[in-house]
């Protein structure tokens, strides 16, 4: 990795976010405080056991056509999730009383379940790493799968004294980049989106996390980033072929955001440009990392090769034994 001095470069402004972009429901991300829900006037008056009211939500899912497990699962991630314990303590402590906050917008939460809208969107939050990381439809929900790519590139980096800066292209809620920096705080992160409202999440949990050197723009691939070169890119970029939809979950479909789901060329359109731009954005013995589509290994591959061609170029598989990551080193 080089040494050098980590100006904030002017594409990228303030790292700090400002606090007027930032949305009410992002500021106060705990359910009791959301500004759509209207609080009782009466807490008291709604009595529940957490079994009880699982059985209830667990009837109207199934009612609705969800299969038992994807019912259980969905309202086991919302309770733990509301109560901010983990499954085995929830599982331990079913029959005490809902609190009644929550007790009073249960049926709220489980009707959005049955149009089909994820649980993370409904609590507004999704674990990742370890942390809990806003989201909500202006940005995926980050997906095990990516938190493999995470610690590929930490376990590369290693330790030492020297600054890494790192660039994400795609940051979208700043899952990773921000993980990467709490992991190992000689990152300096760079991130960009080409959505204003990717961004301002993104923002929105870097406030939360207190993160310093992490600097953000809008910039669609390269296209703001002229003259700036980084020890490590990292891309989960959009990568569904827009002909593959029909094998896309109901839920993502009509909750998540397209423009960081599909991609022209195959779903290989943003690769092919990012690729375009290794050797220029890279310093002299920097590495890319990239989570992939399960069928796409071949022609990442063999793009990234032709794109810098006296690279090592590393295929991995993820947990389920598919290819889905790439790193390539100059």
């Amino acid at each position: 990795m080089t040494d050098k001095h980590f100006d904030t470069p002017p594409q990228f402004g303030s790292s700090k976010p400002q606090a007027n972009n930032q949305s009410g429901k992002l500021n106060a991300p705990k359910w009791f405080e959301w500004d759509d829900i209207k609080k009782p006037t009466d807490l008291s008056h709604v009595k529940i056991s957490l079994i009880e009211a699982k059985k209830w939500a667990l009837i109207e899912l199934r009612q609705a056509g969800m299969s038992e497990q994807d019912a259980k699962d969905n309202l086991d991630f919302l309770l733990s999730g509301a109560l901010n314990i983990n499954y085995g303590m929830l599982r331990a402590n079913m029959s005490r009383q809902m609190p009644a906050a929550l007790a009073t917008i249960w049926p709220k939460w489980v009707s959005e379940l049955v149009k089909n809208r994820p649980p993370q969107y409904i609590l507004g939050h999704a674990p990742f790493f370890g942390r809990e990381f806003l989201v909500d439809e202006r940005v995926l929900i980050p997906r095990p799968e990516t938190e493999e790519l995470v610690d590929w590139i930490l376990k590369d980096a290693g330790s030492g004294v020297q600054p890494v800066s790192v660039l994400d292209i795609g940051t979208g809620s700043g899952a990773i980049i921000e993980t990467l920096m709490l992991e190992n705080q000689r990152v300096r992160g760079f991130a960009t989106d080409i959505s204003d409202e990717a961004l301002t999440v993104a923002q929105a949990n870097a406030q939360r996390f207190e993160l310093s050197f992490l600097h953000f723009a809008k910039s669609d691939v390269y296209n703001q980033l002229d003259g700036l070169v980084f020890d490590i890119i990292v891309s989960n970029p959009p990568y569904i072929a827009t002909q593959d939809k029909h094998e896309m979950d109901a839920s993502v479909l009509t909750f998540e955001p397209h423009n960081a789901l599909f991609a022209e060329h195959d779903g290989l359109d943003i690769y092919e440009r990012i690729a375009a731009g290794l050797d220029e954005h890279l310093t002299a013995h920097g590495r890319a990392y990239f989570e992939i589509g399960y069928q796409q290994g071949p022609a990442v591959v063999d793009m990234m090769q032709a794109a810098l061609p006296n690279a090592k170029i590393t295929l991995r598989q993820d947990f389920a034994g598919l290819d889905r990551m790439i790193r390539v080193e100059k």
